[in-house]
């Protein structure tokens, strides 16, 4: 079974994906931290120095040739909104979003100095910004074969998955 989770930044893909990956038994894959790994770069690094666009296009080429046919998959919180990449993900395993508030997104990343979209930025900006990008994103996402309130206790939240994903 492959699983690729979706959602905005903030939203819990990366912890309850190893959560669940270890639930299922299956390998756990972060795409931000693939790409990071092939740029030899973190991904800040390779906005500032190489462009989004160029950032963009190795995330869909990432996604395009994507061979692992049994793993729980992070995406990056933009990846599904580039590059017709949510039909790719469609198309090759089962999509699940893990749906958070804006206010939810903005408490868990605020204070996180490594997210070049929080630096420097007060609560309020923030909070506008997670606004603005979930707007944009939200479509994107909803093409996810699975939505789940990202709320609760992480375990609670792989439970909702798991009943999902066998339902």
């Amino acid at each position: 079974m492959l699983i690729f989770l979706t959602g905005m930044m903030g939203s819990g893909k990366s912890t309850i994906g190893k959560l669940l990956a270890e639930e299922l038994q299956l390998p756990f894959f972060d795409t931000d931290e693939i790409m990071s790994s092939i740029e030899g770069m973190e991904i800040k690094d390779i906005f500032s120095s190489k462009g989004e666009a160029y950032f963009r296009q190795a995330e869909h080429t990432l996604v395009a040739t994507w061979k692992i046919s049994s793993a729980v998959v992070a995406t990056g919180g933009g990846l599904p909104c580039f590059s017709d990449n949510m039909k790719l993900l469609n198309d090759k395993g089962k999509t699940v979003y893990l749906k958070a508030s804006t206010n939810e997104i903005t408490e868990r990343i605020w204070q996180d100095q490594n997210r070049p979209l929080v630096k420097d930025k007060t609560i309020h900006q923030v909070k506008k910004t997670i606004s603005e990008l979930m707007k944009i994103r939200k479509q994107y996402y909803e093409q996810s074969v699975i939505k789940i309130k990202a709320t609760g206790t992480q375990e609670e939240i792989v439970k909702k998955i798991i009943v999902k994903l066998y339902s």
